[in-house]
């Protein structure tokens, strides 16, 4: 068995392990942006197992620590026993290793996420019909509220970073920095990179960013403005984004990742989705997981808007 840490190479992993979904992740696009955006340097794994099969995906290297990948709720997924032996490797290399997977490859990790998929049908009306009556009606309710979606790139990324900014402070986290997404916008490739905008009176109200690659659509980022939630604004927009992907020739939508149980979490349940567990696999123990610190969402709120909109760009990244 071989590893090498080669410098980054375009290369998709387009041969995901048997019976998994390929999702963006095996984009192989990705690792450069993030590097990129983040100050980090993009590299490619090639792994060589003992019958001398290769397998080539990318990863950042941030320090002494590899991580697939930042940002993102998983990373590429590998065939059987690839991602221990890997891990395995790294770990004589000196490095540590922070591995997003559907499933257990490390005796340490964290396990509170999940993601909600919905297989997609090839017609738009089918696919409508396969909701629920009350959620159809709510859908239809957000329209006949006045609420109108616009789909665009950069033209709409203000209106985009404002939402999302303003939600995530609300919530207590911090924005993710303008850029990384200017980035994706102009950079992401083989696949389409989407902003969603809700609006009311041309107020931006609800937005989403979405991501496909190869069929898999995924609502990466997505928020709306607490105060106009009983417009249906969510239910509209959500409806939008996968009526965007049937239309597409999609085979899943994927409604971004929660926490098990959470309000969120029984919301996106509600669209007839079946849930992917989120296993963050580390080679080594995690200690005092930032995550845990509750109180410091509680601090962030209390920091002015426009405050936390610039330390966020700064702290954020560093959130991976």
């Amino acid at each position: 068995m071989i590893l090498n840490i080669l410098p980054n190479s375009r290369t998709d992993n387009s041969l995901p392990a048997t019976g998994r979904i390929a999702t963006i992740a095996e984009n192989g696009c990705l690792p450069g942006i993030i590097a990129g955006t983040f100050g980090w340097e993009a590299i490619s794994l090639e792994f060589i197992d003992d019958k001398g099969k290769g397998t080539t995906f990318g990863a950042c290297r941030i320090g002494p620590k590899i991580v697939m990948l930042p940002h993102f709720s998983y990373g590429p997924s590998p065939g059987p026993g690839v991602a221990q032996e890997v891990m395995k490797a790294l770990l004589e290399k000196g490095y540590s290793c922070e591995w997003r997977l559907t499933e257990k490859v490390s005796e340490y990790t964290f396990t509170d996420k999940v993601v909600t998929l919905l297989p997609l049908l090839s017609d738009v009306d089918q696919q409508f019909s396969q909701l629920g009556t009350n959620l159809r009606r709510k859908i239809r309710k957000c329209a006949s509220n006045g609420i109108s979606v616009k789909k665009g790139k950069s033209e709409l990324l203000p209106d985009f970073y404002e939402t999302y900014s303003r939600n995530m402070h609300r919530l207590g986290s911090p924005a993710l920095p303008y850029q990384w997404f200017a980035n994706l916008l102009t950079q992401y490739n083989q696949g389409e990179a989407a902003i969603w905008c809700s609006y009311l009176d041309d107020k931006p109200v609800g937005t989403a960013f979405m991501l496909g690659y190869k069929g898999f659509y995924e609502a990466c980022w997505f928020s709306t403005l607490t105060k106009y939630n009983r417009l249906y604004i969510s239910y509209g927009l959500y409806w939008e984004l996968i009526r965007c992907a049937v239309e597409q020739n999609g085979n899943h939508f994927s409604f971004g990742r929660s926490s098990s149980g959470s309000g969120v979490h029984k919301f996106k349940q509600q669209w007839g989705g079946v849930d992917m567990p989120l296993i963050w696999n580390y080679s080594h123990p995690q200690g005092n997981n930032i995550r845990k610190f509750t109180f410091l969402a509680t601090l962030w709120k209390l920091l002015p808007y426009r405050v936390a909109q610039i330390l966020g760009s700064v702290v954020a990244g560093r959130l991976y």
